[in-house]
């Protein structure tokens, strides 16, 4: 039996979007492109136009992104790469996060935390697998303490609610996942992810500062991943 841990790593895989151009203006800092959706771009992440990396300097409002160059490109739309997935205890993953040396990875993570809990199911007569009880972080990389809490909302944790909801609607539509409902999933905002009490957070998860939003689902799996089998 496939892990939960592969089957949510498999969904988040498929988190890629391409956008179509419907405007762009050269600017002094740069050329700025309006989207229908910027989903969950951040401040420095990674982009494709034409099949070419391209590292977003601004995420603006109103669906407009800030890149670099000197004149728009020629293609008319953007591909938005899927975020990094990692997942493992805390401890784990801050090790891990440390050895990476990509810095680009670390504006777009999801992170599954384990252990996980779930029930399983062995009734034949019975298309759910298991029920998993997943705990996820969509999370960015962030700047440090000295940010207003309404930046840190702006810059980080809007655009990773957004990017969690696109999750939500996977899932909706994936023929392995089984029916949910609105009260089976939470979101918490976190101006920074880490352990908190009724005062605010006390320690991050990890070595370095991450924002976004915690995700808390309990997750139906069905036992066989075609339409024909899902009901």
């Amino acid at each position: 039996m496939k892990s939960t841990a592969k089957i949510v790593g498999e969904l988040v895989a498929q988190l890629t979007f391409t956008e179509e151009i419907l405007e762009c203006i050269v600017v002094t800092d740069g050329v700025e492109l309006t989207l229908c959706s910027t989903h969950g771009l951040v401040d420095k992440s990674l982009i494709k136009i034409g099949g070419n990396d391209v590292i977003v300097t601004d995420v603006l409002e109103d669906g407009k992104i800030l890149i670099p160059g000197t004149a728009c490109p020629t293609e008319t739309e953007i591909e938005i790469p899927a975020p990094t997935y990692l997942h493992g205890t805390i401890k784990a993953i801050s090790d891990e996060l440390t050895q990476i040396k990509d810095s680009r990875v670390r504006f777009q993570l999801v992170y599954l935390y384990e252990v996980l809990k779930e029930k399983r199911n062995r009734n034949p007569e019975i298309n759910l697998g298991r029920q998993s009880e997943l705990i996820m972080f969509f999370i960015t990389s962030a700047k440090g303490k000295e940010e207003l809490t309404r930046d840190k909302y702006r810059e980080y944790i809007d655009p990773m609610d957004n990017l969690c909801e696109d999750f939500v609607d996977l899932l909706e539509n994936s023929p392995i996942i089984g029916s949910i409902e609105e009260t089976d999933y939470t979101i918490i905002p976190h101006t920074i992810a880490g352990f908190y009490d009724r005062l605010g957070h006390v320690n991050n998860f990890f070595n370095e500062e991450y924002s976004g939003v915690e995700f808390r689902i309990s997750l139906p799996i069905d036992k066989n991943g075609c339409l024909e089998c899902k009901h």
